[in-house]
C-alpha cells in the first residue's frame, strides 16, 4: 500500500501554538495506512467541529487526551460538552463490517496529566482491548503512534495512519517529548492517539499523544518547522485506568465496592452496602412484604452495561424478571 501523509487531530483551540508550547495540539502522522492490529484505536468526533484519537483501554472505556473535552479554563465536564461519537475497530472509517460506534456518556478526567477516560454507550465486545505498558519509554526508544487526525495533504482522512518517533525519558511530569522519524509530524486530530512500543499484535500503550507544534501539517503557517511531539506517560497511572474501568462485580451503589443483597426468611429484599473494608454498611429494604417468598433464584450483574449491578430473579412459576439497579443501593420495581 501507498504511504500517505496523516494527520492526528485535537482540539478546535489547539490550531495556534505558542512559542513555548504551551497550548493543547494535535498531530500528523506521515507513515502506511494502519491494519487491523491496531483496531483499538478510535476515533472520537466532539460535536460538529472538534476531533480527537482515543484508545480502548477496556470494553466500555477509551483513553484520550483531556484537552480535547476541556473548556476554556481547562476543566473537563462530568459528560462530554457536546454529543459525541466513538469509533472503534474501523482503521478504514468507510467500512461499516468491523468494529462498532457508540455514544460516550460519560468522561472522568485524570487530576494531574493530559488524560480523559471517555465511557462508551455500550461494550465494545469484537475488539480487544490495548495492553497498558508497565514500564516507562527509555531515552531514545522508537515508538510508533497512531491517530485520525489531519494529514500534511488531507482535512479529514479516512484512513487511520501511523508513524514513528524516538523517545526522550520521561519528564518528572509524566510528559515524554518525542521526535519525529523521517518525515512524521503529528497534526490536528491526532490528540488523545497511542503511543506504542512493539509491533504486531504484541503492541502495548506506553503513552497518549498530548501536543505538538504541527510543522507541514495542512493549514499551518507555512513558517513553522518543527515537527516534535510531546506525549503523556501512561505506565504509572494503570491503577486509575483501570480502577476508573472496571468497576466491581455487584457494585449497587456506584462507589467500585462489591454489595450484598439478601432475602430475610421473612420473605423481604434487602440490600447491604460494602465498605471497602471487608464490612457490611447498613441494610437498605428494597422489597418489603411477602414478593420474594416464592423466588427460587436471585443473581446481580451489570445487565444494562451502565457500571450499576441489576438484579435477575426467577420466581416461583419459572417466570424470569429483570430489577434495574438505581446507583443508590435501591432497584426499579
Amino acid at each position: 500500500m501507498t504511504k500517505r501523509s496523516r494527520a492526528l487531530w485535537a482540539t478546535s483551540a489547539a490550531v495556534a501554538f505558542t512559542a513555548v508550547l504551551t497550548t493543547a495540539s494535535a498531530h500528523a502522522l506521515d507513515g502506511a495506512a494502519a491494519t487491523n492490529e491496531l483496531a483499538y484505536t478510535a476515533k472520537i468526533q466532539v460535536g460538529e467541529k472538534t476531533a480527537c484519537t482515543g484508545a480502548l483501554v477496556a470494553p466500555q472505556w477509551v483513553l484520550s487526551a483531556k484537552s480535547c473535552f476541556a473548556d476554556a479554563t481547562g476543566n473537563v465536564p462530568a459528560q462530554p460538552p457536546a454529543p459525541t461519537t466513538v469509533t472503534v475497530g474501523r482503521p478504514d472509517l468507510t467500512q461499516t463490517t468491523t468494529g462498532g460506534i457508540r455514544t460516550a456518556t460519560a468522561l472522568v478526567a485524570h487530576p494531574d496529566r493530559d488524560l480523559v477516560m471517555v465511557r462508551l454507550s455500550t461494550r465494545v465486545n469484537n475488539v480487544q482491548p490495548v495492553a497498558l505498558a508497565a514500564t516507562p519509554a527509555a531515552g531514545n526508544e522508537s515508538l510508533d503512534a497512531a491517530g485520525y487526525g489531519r494529514t500534511r495533504t488531507e482535512w479529514v482522512p479516512d484512513l487511520l495512519h501511523t508513524a514513528s518517533f524516538t523517545a526522550a525519558a520521561p519528564a518528572a511530569t509524566g510528559d515524554i517529548d518525542l521526535t519525529a522519524s523521517g518525515n512524521a509530524v503529528m497534526c490536528k486530530g491526532d490528540a488523545g492517539g497511542p503511543v506504542l512500543r512493539g509491533t504486531g499484535t504484541t503492541r502495548e500503550l506506553v503513552a497518549i499523544a498530548s501536543r505538538s507544534w504541527q510543522g507541514g501539517c495542512l493549514g499551518m503557517d507555512p513558517a513553522e518547522t518543527r515537527t516534535g511531539a510531546v506525549a503523556t506517560r501512561v505506565d504509572d497511572v494503570r491503577s486509575w485506568i483501570t480502577s476508573t474501568a472496571f468497576r466491581a462485580q455487584g457494585d449497587m451503589t456506584g462507589d467500585k465496592i462489591s454489595d450484598l443483597t439478601a432475602v430475610w426468611d421473612d420473605s423481604t429484599l434487602h440490600s447491604y452496602p460494602g465498605l471497602g473494608t471487608g464490612q457490611l454498611g447498613n441494610q437498605i429494604p428494597l422489597v418489603g412484604g411477602t414478593t420474594w417468598s416464592t423466588i427460587k433464584h436471585l443473581t446481580k450483574g451489570d445487565f444494562t452495561g451502565d457500571g450499576i449491578a441489576d438484579l435477575m430473579s426467577i420466581w416461583g412459576d419459572g417466570t424470569l424478571h429483570y430489577y434495574r439497579g438505581k446507583g443508590d443501593g435501591t432497584i426499579d420495581t
